[in-house]
């Protein structure tokens, strides 16, 4: 796991090594971790690759799944 983290954030091929449900797992990571049962506000950037929608949407159902 540690290869798919880089200096500015996750890093793989998406649909290979950068699956939807790796980014799910990772949204919910963020908030247990981060959250710790209060609420607050995630803001989430992206870049405008074609995978970028798709790995957005599996990241925000992670952290609202929590």
């Amino acid at each position: 796991m540690g290869r798919l983290f880089g200096t500015d954030g996750v890093r793989g091929i998406a649909n290979q090594e950068l699956t939807p449900l790796l980014a799910f797992y990772l949204g919910r990571a963020a908030a247990a971790v981060l959250g710790k049962g209060q609420k607050g506000v995630a803001i989430l950037g992206r870049d405008t690759r074609l995978s970028g929608s798709m790995l957005a949407a599996a990241l925000t159902a992670g952290v609202t799944s929590t």
